[in-house]
């Protein structure tokens, strides 16, 4: 890894953050993203929200916050070029993206930049965060993060929560921005290609929500994401799906052999559950994996939240 000596933030203690918020058809949750970036208490926020010409009240809502909250509302080419675009019309020293249905913790943009201030040497710097679910009840923590480590996170996964992370502009610009053409992995390719140049710093703070709803883009992915991430990691030198999306791929392998057996689809079956198990115990990483505790705390995680997903869509059919 090349370091940088300085990752372009001024030397005054209130350097300009720029945030974007991505948003089409969001209104039921955009209203808290906005009040969690306008409650903070960092003086120096310039906030964009990025509307891909919402038809479900959106602007309604926009409008409402009159000059607090500059926002667009156009047709566009997607999440990340929504994000990539949102950037171009900002000029702060520090940026972040915060989704339409997430939420910044308060005090979380000062920690961010107290953070830069002490290591200037950083391009990237991420926190915690917790779930919620769509009526903003905590759900517990996003137990995926971990500190921070380059290798393991291209050949093992991405434990960066998204919102949790705030990046410099000069970082950010040297890297080549966002790659717009990715669906689901912009943000992993974007850390891996800040970790490059720039040193990575994790700080034990609670700096977002992440709403789970189960019918967010990453949970609704299925095969073709996982296609998408096994792109994106060759690209850094990972010899197909790190270990921690081939856990993910042999689930979803498993759960296709469940449905084929409920089906007495017998050959089907024996053939997903031969790719499952080749796909873990092909890769020594994944198969270290089955015996790591924080693995399975993960794996229940997982298991919490589909579940309360399924207890909510019973309630409310």
């Amino acid at each position: 890894m090349r370091v940088s000596r300085f990752s372009g933030l001024p030397d005054n203690g209130t350097p300009q953050v720029s945030l974007v918020t991505p948003s089409y058809n969001a209104a039921p949750y955009l209203r808290a993203a906005i009040e969690s970036v306008l409650d903070q208490d960092y003086p120096n926020i310039d906030y964009l929200v990025m509307d891909g010409g919402s038809t479900d009240g959106t602007v309604a809502l926009l409008k409402e916050f009159g000059d607090k909250v500059r926002w667009v509302s156009a047709k566009d080419g997607g999440q990340a070029d929504a994000i990539a675009r949102g950037f171009e019309q900002t000029t702060g020293a520090i940026l972040g993206w915060l989704n339409a249905d997430d939420l910044l913790k308060p005090g979380a943009v000062r920690a961010a930049v107290e953070s830069f201030h002490a290591n200037p040497q950083a391009g990237l710097i991420y926190g915690n965060a917790d779930f919620i679910d769509a009526g903003g009840q905590t759900l517990g923590p996003c137990t995926v993060v971990e500190p921070y480590s380059r290798y393991r996170l291209i050949h093992y996964g991405d434990y960066i929560i998204q919102p949790a992370a705030f990046f410099s502009r000069q970082a950010y610009d040297e890297v080549g921005g966002l790659d717009t053409s990715l669906h689901w992995s912009m943000d992993w390719d974007l850390w891996i290609r800040l970790s490059r140049h720039y040193e990575v710093l994790y700080i034990e703070k609670y700096l977002a929500s992440y709403r789970w709803l189960g019918s967010n883009k990453t949970a609704e992915g299925g095969f073709d994401r996982l296609k998408e991430v096994e792109m994106v990691a060759r690209r850094y030198g990972c010899n197909g799906l790190p270990a921690y999306f081939r856990l993910e791929l042999a689930r979803l392998l498993a759960a296709d052999a469940r449905d084929n057996l409920q089906q007495r689809q017998f050959v089907p079956m024996l053939e997903r559950l031969a790719r499952a198990a080749a796909t873990v115990f092909g890769s020594w990483h994944a198969t270290k994996s089955l015996v790591n505790p924080h693995i399975w705390r993960n794996y229940r995680t997982a298991q919490t939240l589909y579940r309360h997903v399924e207890e909510g869509a019973a309630k409310h059919p």
